[in-house]
């Protein structure tokens, strides 16, 4: 029987890419989900494919991770008021956060506005929803996080200072709310995938992959991996193609090795990121 079967689980960021493959594939375990994001639209055709996939419940709940703290709440008391009518004992389960933004720019090139917007929208949403969340899971004394971070949180991404910044700002926060709540009996689980192959216009699933996304994860593999590892109760999850992971294990084991080796490949993405061109197909 399924970790998930029967049980409720919430997705923000569920109406595109890892988000939506998440959601299928819980549904097909037997989850009763609540799928949020912005866009109504998108969101009721996942939940109608959700069902087709086998979900026991699928529900659109609007949520725009923008929003102010206050506003935040009031989305995830919705949520949990949703829970009630998916089983009767109510209570979510599981929340995964994969809302969120990412950047390519270099650090010289970003305005600050688009700082604080990616923090609101990386970190400062996440844990309002968490916050929200959390005194169902801990008068219950059960209950999962799971963040959906970065390797860019793990090892520098010159290009995109910000956004890795915001990714272990998030990630440092979860990973020290687990130690605050290891004995009430919810557990924080936080992954770390590198480069996702979202496809085309945000769609997950195409034929072909472009050329630079042959060099990334497979959305589909990421979803079942961090599905699994939130039901295991690891800890963290950590994916990467090399040679990211290799790097990420050199500034763990070898830091002065990966330092010099970033002094070297930084310059190339940061103008990459300034040109418009990829960083992951550096000259």
């Amino acid at each position: 029987r399924s970790a998930y079967d029967g049980k409720v689980v919430w997705i923000t960021g569920a109406s595109q890419g890892l988000g939506e493959e998440l959601a299928l594939h819980l549904a097909s375990l037997g989850a009763k989900l609540i799928l949020s994001s912005r866009r109504l639209g998108a969101l009721q055709a996942v939940c109608d494919a959700c069902v087709d996939a086998g979900a026991k419940d699928a529900r659109a709940l609007v949520l725009d991770a923008r929003a102010d703290p206050s506003e935040l709440r009031s989305r995830a008391d919705k949520a949990l008021a949703m829970s009630h009518l998916a089983k009767p004992r109510g209570g979510i389960d599981y929340v995964f956060h994969v809302a969120g933004g990412s950047q390519h720019a270099a650090a010289e090139d970003t305005d600050a506005e688009v700082d604080r917007d990616m923090f609101e929208l990386n970190v400062l949403s996440a844990i309002a929803i968490t916050k929200a969340a959390l005194p169902s899971m801990l008068a219950r004394k059960r209950g999962t996080i799971c963040v959906v971070g970065s390797m860019a949180a793990k090892a520098p991404a010159p290009g995109q200072a910000t956004y890795a910044a915001t990714k272990a700002a998030c990630a440092a926060f979860h990973h020290s709310l687990r130690g605050e709540v290891a004995d009430r009996g919810v557990r924080v689980c936080v992954a770390h995938p590198g480069p996702i192959a979202t496809g085309l216009g945000g769609q997950t699933r195409v034929a072909r992959m472009k050329k630079e996304n042959a060099k990334r994860l497979d959305a589909g593999y990421v979803a079942r991996k961090i599905a699994a590892g939130a039901a295991l109760g690891l800890d963290e999850v950590v994916l990467a193609r090399q040679p990211i992971m290799l790097l990420r294990n050199f500034l763990q084991f070898i830091p002065t090795v990966a330092h010099r080796v970033l002094c070297k490949v930084g310059p190339k993405r940061a103008r990459a990121a300034r040109e418009g061109t990829s960083m992951y197909e550096l000259k």
